[in-house]
């Protein structure tokens, strides 16, 4: 793959353009109306760091040559303003759909915040990201599809890919098939953690930068040593992030359902006829149904895009309450969480997701359950089954 190296523009004027990571409303992360999607992978090297990452329009009234990416570094969430990088550690290609390339930076004892603007002058906006560099971030090395990283925790099965590092040894390849429970509800006791021990269904060795293809649906782990806390894990999913086949369209059914009714929905397993008699039974008219099927599936397809972690997207806690509530009004990172809030009918509801770093996924949140929020959730369930979302 060959890179261009960006050079650097000439700071713009516009609204906000430096601002505290900690003071932005991220919201517009999760927001599938922007008009692009902007996704970045670090990979920690020998040398220091790699960081992969992809603008793709998703507005065809828009060009890629509309927007420019900034970067810099900056030293905590406070700081308004970083030190821009050399030109030299940003290479770029441009194509007319997606803007991607490589970051590369030293390594540091220090806790990094790798920041990216992203302007568009014909809209006089500007969008920020960022990456968090710890010293001891356990991500060391990556899958690549096509020539290029993939960005995302998943892949479909039967796909080639290749095992992407340095060195020449092999990678450990580890398989877990657990069925891992999705969220519950957020006025449930306790944390949705990753559980301490997982079992290894199967183990094998690959070579790294060799190309190969996954089968089994579940989650994998790849190493160079199984002693260390170092490597990185992806989902392998068949019909992902939208789910198309009936025996898919079951289990996200499970935060609006009954136990009975979750029951039949499961019976119905690749029978349309009789999920959609068990569908229509949940939501009372076809036409509710049909409402119901459309837009519940669809926020369970954006879960999924923006949310898969060691299990599916829509089985996390950010997952769950995204497909419920939908997109926060405002959401603010810390170093040690994201605060959601939501305003509706003047009422003003947060979510506290702490973050709990795991080797299988160091960006892993999980919800501070309260008992306050039992009678909204009853509510939001109402909404969603007769279909006034």
């Amino acid at each position: 793959m060959r890179y261009a190296p960006v050079f650097l523009l000439a700071l713009i004027t516009l609204p906000g353009f430096s601002q505290a990571l900690r003071d932005i409303n991220f919201s517009f992360q999760y927001d599938p109306a922007e008009p692009f999607t902007f996704t970045a992978k670090a990979v920690r090297t020998g040398a220091g760091w790699e960081v992969y990452y992809e603008l793709v329009l998703q507005d065809s009234s828009q060009h890629t040559d509309q927007f420019v990416i900034q970067w810099e570094n900056r030293g905590s969430l406070d700081e308004r303003q970083g030190s821009a990088l050399d030109q030299l550690s940003v290479e770029k290609i441009v194509t007319p759909k997606d803007i991607h390339g490589v970051v590369k930076l030293g390594s540091s004892l220090q806790v990094q915040y790798l920041t990216a603007r992203i302007l568009n002058n014909f809209a006089k906006r500007v969008w920020f990201f960022y990456k968090t560099l710890l010293p001891n971030y356990p991500s060391n090395g990556y899958l690549a599809q096509n020539g290029k990283p993939v960005l995302h925790s998943y892949i479909k099965n039967n796909t080639p890919v290749v095992l992407a590092g340095t060195g020449d040894q092999q990678y450990i390849v580890s398989f877990y098939q657990d069925d891992f429970p999705a969220a519950v509800p957020s006025f449930s006791e306790g944390m949705g953690r990753v559980a301490r021990g997982m079992t290894v269904d199967t183990t094998y060795t690959a070579p790294i930068n060799g190309t190969l293809s996954f089968s089994k649906q579940g989650l994998y782990l790849v190493q160079k040593d199984t002693i260390a806390k170092e490597g990185f894990a992806f989902r392998v999913q068949q019909d992902y992030p939208r789910l198309t086949r009936i025996e898919s369209l079951a289990d996200p059914l499970i935060y609006i359902c009954t136990k009975q009714e979750f029951a039949r929905v499961k019976e119905a397993k690749g029978d349309k006829k009789a999920f959609d008699k068990a569908i229509l039974a949940i939501t009372g008219s076809p036409g509710r149904a049909k409402d119901f099927i459309r837009n519940y599936y669809k926020r369970v397809e954006w879960a999924n895009a923006y949310f898969t972690s060691y299990k599916e997207g829509w089985k996390t806690d950010r997952g769950m309450i995204y497909i419920l509530y939908g997109l926060p009004d405002e959401l603010f990172k810390f170093n040690d969480r994201e605060v959601w809030t939501f305003n509706s009918s003047g009422t003003k509801t947060t979510f506290n997701f702490i973050k709990s770093q795991t080797l299988f996924d160091p960006e892993n949140y999980v919800l501070i359950r309260e008992k306050k929020f039992q009678e909204l959730w009853y509510d939001k369930v109402d909404l969603w089954r007769n279909a006034r979302f």
